[in-house]
């Protein structure tokens, strides 16, 4: 049995796993940075759950046809409007930062990712039962394991965190 190659699929796929928990992890991490440092992680909370719950009322009041409560909530609506805006502007600082590194990943890590061959047939994920999964899409195999897997661990970072949307 020979060693371990870099371009062994199992190896790819751990490796590809470890690089988007990383990147979950200094992504959430630089989320509540920046949230702490502008606005306040308690103050933040409190904003999302203000307007969680004035959703929450609303359709309420929407789905009971009651139409004094949508009137006291159309008073309400200018206030959650600025909560959401307020909030979204540090969303989209996130989500500018989290683009950034797609072009260092596809050009400079991507390339060694594709080199990944299991009986002639390119490809990165293995799956236990199937097998390997070939990239005959036009997005490479290892784009989509990248994406499969950034969801599972941006969705155990952000538990780990406790950085997850108020609902």
């Amino acid at each position: 049995m020979s060693a371990i190659e870099w371009n062994a699929v199992p190896v790819i796929t751990m490796v590809i796993m470890v690089i988007t928990f990383l990147t979950s992890l200094i992504f959430q991490s630089a989320n509540r940075v920046i949230i702490n440092h502008f606005v306040g992680w308690n103050n933040y909370r409190a904003m999302q759950k203000e307007a969680a719950d004035f959703r929450k009322e609303q359709m309420a009041a929407a789905r009971s046809n009651d139409q004094k409560q949508l009137e006291k909530m159309k008073k309400k609506q200018t206030h959650i409007n600025a909560l959401n805006a307020k909030m979204m502007k540090y969303q989209f600082i996130q989500m500018a930062l989290t683009f950034c590194y797609f072009p260092v990943w596809v050009f400079i890590v991507g390339p060694y990712v594709t080199n990944a061959r299991i009986d002639g047939v390119s490809s990165v994920i293995a799956m236990p039962g199937i097998g390997p999964v070939s990239s005959f899409w036009v997005i490479p195999a290892y784009m989509v394991w990248f994406l499969i897997s950034g969801f599972f661990t941006g969705a155990l970072v952000t538990r780990i965190l406790g950085t997850a949307p108020v609902t």
